[in-house]
Formats: structure tokens, C-alpha cells, sequence
């Protein structure tokens, strides 16, 4: 049976946040009718009845510490007729009962949200639609298609993507005032934004025959795993490498994470780095470059930095998660000839020559 796994994020919320158990009102508009450049819903407001203010929302699909709590959760779409439609239907969409906050005396957990990001290359016939309650955004190609905001009971609305007989390219206006333009056989973001923000009911129901593609997996490697400690006072000639990696370009900028251990000092035996890197959108690969410093210990063993990739929001990790470059000290300079030595030598062989002429 045909399948399609999509990987999102979901963020858990305790009811005491101003947006979660409030107002129950359906309410478009909240947001822009175009993403972020950072790939998460721009703030809009709607008429301002289930939403407080900018920065509560900007907290919704973002991991703020104290404020929400996040786990990778994954949902499958299975076409069980196999007429070429994918479906994914939840009538008690409850995924994190239990977990994170937890259900805060009620039977579920019910403050949440969820993020998920993938891509397609359109064929020309594709619809997708949605069902369920409460908020519930799409954009294609980073443009808002589908707006069910608001807290409210399951509703349901389709993007429909077919083509006229005998055209390659779809534009259309849609309601939020943008227009999407789509070319047959090119490849496109698909972004989906979800709220649970109330009791008593969840609902989650995908129909699509959009191919959206699961997320891209990631993965690290040691691409120079050795370096050299510079003589002091020079600078570094020998770095080390590491490459973040996928099989296939990125479709959109995907911010890869991970830690940073080993015996080496961050700062001291070598230069500090990022805890993150982009890749942009049409790239497949990343480098972390590892630069020694000198320091002041000699004859020092090697040391070791060693990176760890760490989940993220619109990507998966391969088995190859864990990369190490070793830094070994610099080997001591030859010393030049030592001229005094040298000179005393050239001495003593002067004096032992005029000794023999005088015997």
C-alpha cells in the first residue's frame, strides 16, 4: 500500500498561555498570506478575537524555553485504494497525551501545536484538503492557500491545483490576495501550521495527491578529520573539516543543529563555531571548518572535537550523526646550526693541528 511519512515538530502549551483556552471563534487572517523568510507565519492579527498580541503568537512554532515544550511527532498517509489520493484522518487527534506538560487534570492534552514541512513536484492535477479544528494554515511556495484560523469546531477547505487541458503553468488568485504560479515539473515548498487550542474535540484530516516528500535526512561527516596546532605567533595552515550533508538539494533554508564536545577547549586549542548552519535553499552541503589555536602546553597529547547533529524542526538525522576532528601539536622546528659550538670546534682543531707540526 502506498505511503507517505511527513516529520513535523509539535510544541506543547499549558492552558494558562493568553492564547491557548480562551475565545472560541473562527477567525481568518491571522496571519500573512506570505511565510517568513525564516519559514514560520508572519503575525497579522485577524480581528483580534482568539489571538493577544504578536509576541504570544511569535512563541507558537518557535521552542522558548519556560514557555512550550517540543517533540518530533510524525504522521503517515496511506492511499488504501491506491487511486493515487493520501489521506491521514485523526478524529482524536491527541499525540502527546501524557507527554511534555502533560494533560494538566483534563483527559488529554489538548494546548498544542504543529509544524510540517515538505515539498512536491507538481504534475498538474493535484488538490489537497483539509478537516479538523482549531487553527489550520497551508502555504505552497510560501504563499497562504489554505486559512482555517481560529478556535473552532472541524471545518474543512481544498486548494485545487489542476490544470486547464494543454497548460504547463497554474496561476491563481488566491483569497488571501496573493497569486500562486506554479510551472509542471518543477519542485515546490509545502508549509503546514496546526493549533490545538481548546477542549473538548481535536480533529486532523489530510486528503492530498500532492507527493509531498518526507523531509530531508541529514547527516555528518568527517571530511578532514586532522589538524595541527600552529607554531605560536604564526597562523594556522592545517585545519580540519567537517560536512553536513544531504542526498538531494534542500527546497527551502533549513537551519541544521548540533553540539559541540571532545578534549579540546572551544576557544582556547581552537577557534570557537557556530551551533548551527544553514543551508540555503539548493544547496546539499555545509562545512564547519575547525581552526587550532597555540597555546601555551607542550608536548601535549591530541585533542579531539567531536559534533553531534541535534533534531530540528524541517529535517531528519541519518546514521551518521557523529563527526570528530583530532588536533595534534605542531611538530617542534629545527633548530639551526649553532655557531659557537661550531667556532670552538674549528678552535680545537686548529690547536691540535699545530701541536702535531710541533712534534
Amino acid at each position: 500500500m502506498p505511503q507517505i511519512t511527513l516529520s513535523g515538530r509539535i510544541r506543547d502549551f499549558q492552558d494558562s498561555h493568553a492564547d491557548f483556552e480562551h475565545v472560541i471563534a473562527a477567525e481568518k487572517n491571522i496571519v500573512q498570506p506570505v511565510l517568513g523568510t525564516d519559514q514560520k507565519p508572519v503575525y497579522k492579527g485577524g480581528e483580534g478575537k482568539t489571538t493577544s498580541n504578536q509576541e504570544n503568537f511569535n512563541q507558537w512554532f518557535r521552542d522558548i524555553d519556560s514557555v512550550n515544550q517540543g517533540k518530533r511527532f510524525d504522521i503517515v498517509l496511506n492511499d488504501d485504494n491506491e487511486d493515487g489520493v493520501f489521506t491521514y484522518d485523526n478524529s482524536k487527534f491527541f499525540p502527546i497525551d501524557g507527554e511534555l506538560f502533560g494533560n494538566q487534570g483534563r483527559k488529554h492534552n489538548y494546548h498544542f501545536t504543529y509544524e510540517v514541512h515538505s515539498e512536491f513536484t507538481y504534475q498538474g492535477h493535484e488538490t489537497f484538503t483539509f478537516s479538523g479544528d482549531d487553527d489550520l494554515w497551508v502555504f505552497i511556495d510560501g504563499k497562504l492557500v489554505i486559512d482555517l484560523g481560529g478556535v473552532h469546531g472541524s471545518l474543512t477547505d481544498t486548494i485545487n491545483l489542476k490544470l486547464d487541458e494543454g497548460k504547463n503553468q497554474l496561476t491563481k488568485s488566491l483569497d488571501a490576495g496573493e497569486t500562486l504560479v506554479l510551472e509542471k515539473g518543477k519542485n515546490y515548498s509545502f508549509d503546514l501550521f496546526f493549533a490545538e487550542r481548546h477542549t473538548v474535540e481535536s480533529h486532523f484530516r489530510i486528503d492530498t495527491s500532492l507527493l509531498l516528500k518526507p523531509a530531508p535526512v541529514v547527516c555528518l561527516k568527517s571530511s578532514d578529520p586532522k589538524a595541527t596546532e600552529p607554531v605560536k605567533g604564526e597562523l594556522c595552515t592545517d585545519t580540519g573539516k567537517l560536512l553536513i550533508c544531504t542526498a538531494e538539494p534542500v527546497m527551502e533554508p533549513t537551519v541544521v543543529c548540533y553540539t559541540v564536545g571532545g578534549t579540546a577547549k572551544e576557544g582556547e586549542d581552537y577557534q570557537a563555531i557556530e551551533r548551527s548552519v544553514t543551508l540555503l535553499k539548493g544547496e546539499k552541503e555545509a562545512c564547519i571548518d575547525i581552526t587550532p589555536l597555540a597555546d601555551a602546553v607542550d608536548c601535549e597529547e591530541d585533542e579531539t572535537v567531536i559534533v553531534t547533529l541535534q533534531p530540528g524542526d524541517n529535517y531528519d538525522i541519518g546514521d551518521c550523526n557523529v563527526a570528530k576532528v583530532t588536533i595534534s601539536e605542531a611538530e617542534p622546528a629545527p633548530k639551526g646550526p649553532n655557531y659557537l659550538v661550531i667556532c670552538l670546534g674549528l678552535v680545537f682543531v686548529a690547536i691540535c693541528g699545530a701541536w702535531l707540526c710541533l712534534h
